[in-house]
């Protein structure tokens, strides 16, 4: 790694892998248009990500905290608590619909929104966050099949995908730097954990 990169932001060599390793399976390609449903710091590195590779990037969300700090950061944002999702999406792509959807988010209601929101043909859905209880997905086959919609999971992340999230991390392709709101000594580390418990937070680091 860059000897100039805090070791906040290095943290985050790991996290961006398991993006990279989204992207591979994904095919992405610049240009496309990429919905990511939650603004947490996944969705964020998602996000950052996705921009870096030179794709269209639209966020739902309803955290207001979290809404405005996507704005901030340049992404285009729906309110998801003053907006339908869906239909700001379609609205967004001129009722084409997302060529991918990533669901940050391990809800239900989530999952159905990808569903709904990406384009007609050959759409992809990426799930990114597992969620407890197990979030449900109801979709008919059919819907899949006449679709040619694809269903992707993962996890985890492969030796190359690290080395990509270390040049992109190295050159600031990807900067992570407004999602370390806090640092803290190890002697704080109680305090650490009050602040990252907390809904709007994003990421906490504790130095050794």
């Amino acid at each position: 790694m860059n000897k100039d990169l805090p070791s906040s932001e290095a943290a985050f060599l790991e996290p961006l892998a398991t993006v990279i390793k989204v992207f591979r399976k994904l095919r992405l390609k610049p240009l496309e248009t990429v919905v990511i449903i939650g603004a947490g710091t996944m969705g964020i590195v998602n996000a950052q990500a996705a921009r870096a590779y030179g794709c269209r990037v639209i966020i739902t969300e309803m955290m207001e905290e979290k809404v405005k700090a996507a704005r901030d950061m340049g992404f285009e944002v729906v309110n998801a608590k003053e907006n339908d999702p869906v239909k700001k999406v379609k609205e967004l792509t001129n009722g084409v619909g997302a060529d991918v959807v990533i669901i940050a988010v391990g809800v239900t209601q989530a999952n159905q929104q990808a569903l709904d929101m990406t384009k007609k043909v050959e759409g992809k859905i990426l799930l990114f966050a597992a969620g407890y209880p197990a979030p449900e997905l109801k979709v008919d086959s059919n819907y899949i099949h006449y679709r040619k919609m694809e269903l992707i999971g993962t996890y985890g992340a492969d030796m190359q995908d690290f080395i990509t999230s270390a040049k992109l991390l190295n050159e600031k392709l990807v900067d992570v730097s407004k999602l370390v709101e806090a640092t803290f000594p190890l002697d704080k580390i109680q305090e650490a954990y009050g602040v990252a418990s907390k809904p709007e937070s994003y990421r906490v680091s504790v130095l050794l």
